[in-house]
């Protein structure tokens, strides 16, 4: 693990390999290593400098330049930009190596600090997503160990659990309960906390089942609890996950209710059954737009 092909660094960075090849033929720069079979690959190492060397040339800096600096003066000229979006940018790049080095203090460090000059939401809404974005693409190659992910997410989501309960204590009278589970198999949790804390913050009502949660369950709490609407949040279910079927089988144990569906993996699953009760959510625009203004079915706001 921690072994980065050329493709992966082409992904996290944005530089093409082709040009990652010109630099290190002409440059010198990001020289990969080779395994005893001759086989090219980067290390953690390597991925921290491709990313500041990235950073750095897409903001202006060209590659000659770089060149001749040590990793001191790239890392004095980083910190001395003032420019926000090259800020934003290398401090998602910090969040992406501080996971891959297993550094917790400093990704709690970075993550409290965007929090205290921003807030959770802007916090989450850009920041989080943008590295979890780059995550994405790591796990999609298995390029990091699921301990390494699951680490920075465990830190993420208890700030919002901490949001989360800053909010219910303030007692506030609550509309439209929201029963919200993801599909067996599905562990991926940090959307729908998130969504859980945008619910509260409308003042409405969620009933959290949470993840993993098998379909008969999410139908007794429906017919236990009575709520008015159902989420759930779809983002990496195996491959022989059947959307339809799963679908169809919520809406028949919990009829007559609707039942909200978002996640990424929308794009890549085809329902076809039609069934007016399931609306699909595709953004998180628009998550926060249709929840926003919820009300008790038959009620107006």
């Amino acid at each position: 693990m921690n072994r980065f092909s050329i493709k992966d660094i082409e992904n996290l960075t944005g530089i093409k390999a082709h040009t990652l090849r010109v630099w290190e033929q002409r440059h010198g720069i990001i020289v990969p290593k080779r395994t005893d079979t001759n086989i090219r690959f980067y290390d953690a190492a390597d991925l921290k400098r491709a990313l500041k060397v990235s950073l750095l040339n897409r903001y202006g800096y060209k590659i000659s330049r770089i060149q001749k600096m040590d990793d001191h003066e790239i890392n004095t000229v980083i910190y001395q930009k003032n420019d926000e979006s090259f800020r934003f940018e290398n401090l998602v790049n910090e969040l992406v190596v501080a996971m891959v080095d297993m550094d917790l203090d400093m990704f709690e460090g970075k993550l409290n600090g965007y929090i205290n000059e921003f807030g959770l939401e802007k916090t989450i809404e850009d920041l989080v997503f943008s590295f979890l974005e780059k995550v994405g693409l790591m796990w999609m190659t298995n390029r990091i160990l699921p301990a390494q992910e699951h680490l920075t997410s465990n830190i993420i989501s208890r700030k919002i659990l901490l949001a989360i309960e800053k909010l219910d204590k303030q007692n506030a009278p609550k509309e439209a309960s929201v029963l919200m589970f993801l599909p067996e198999g599905e562990i991926h949790e940090l959307g729908l906390i998130y969504v859980n804390y945008l619910l509260l913050r409308y003042g409405k009502k969620p009933i959290y089942l949470g993840a993993n949660t098998p379909i008969d369950q999410v139908g007794y709490v429906n017919s236990a609890m009575d709520p008015d609407y159902l989420y759930t949040h779809i983002t990496s279910v195996s491959n022989d996950f059947n959307i339809n079927k799963y679908l169809d089988q919520i809406t028949e144990l919990c009829p007559d209710k609707h039942v909200f569906v978002s996640g990424s993996m929308l794009q890549k699953l085809k329902y076809t059954s039609g069934n007016s009760d399931v609306v699909f959510i595709n953004s998180l625009q628009d998550v926060k737009d249709v929840f926003s203004v919820l009300s008790v079915p038959g009620k107006h706001n």
